[in-house]
């Protein structure tokens, strides 16, 4: 009984999400902003974790980001996801949806250059599974 046990903790335990792979998404720089950098998703079975890593973001200002339906410079102007803002260059959020679903259908993850304007896309890029 105890060997059937322990074997199902750690087969509970090479399923869990700790030991899926997080998803690259590399994301360019729009509108000649210079801002460019990657996104990390770490998936955490129905919640994925989104880190965002930008270069050349301007000092002190947060940067509205993202997840939309559609691919870059196309996405549906309506966010799907909220992330937190990039703030010297880092956005750190976890959301309520599997990595499976945000790829399931386009998906991107787009950066605004600021609260005050929010039509102009500074980074963008879609996410994939590579």
């Amino acid at each position: 009984m105890k060997k059937t046990i322990v074997s199902l903790v750690v087969a509970g335990l090479a399923m869990s999400p700790v030991w899926a792979k997080p998803l690259r998404v590399p994301l360019k720089a729009e509108n000649g902003s210079g801002e460019n950098g990657y996104a990390m998703l770490y998936p955490h079975g129905a919640r994925t974790r989104v880190v965002v890593h930008l270069r050349n973001t301007p000092k002190g200002i947060a940067q509205p980001d993202h997840i939309h339906a559609g691919t870059c410079p196309y996405v549906n102007p309506r966010p799907a996801y909220m992330l937190s803002p990039v703030k010297n260059g880092v956005s750190v959020t976890m959301i309520h949806a599997s990595l499976k679903m945000l790829l399931a259908k386009p998906m991107a993850i787009n950066v605004h250059e600021s609260p005050q304007d929010l039509r102009k896309y500074v980074a963008c890029g879609d996410i994939r599974a590579r």
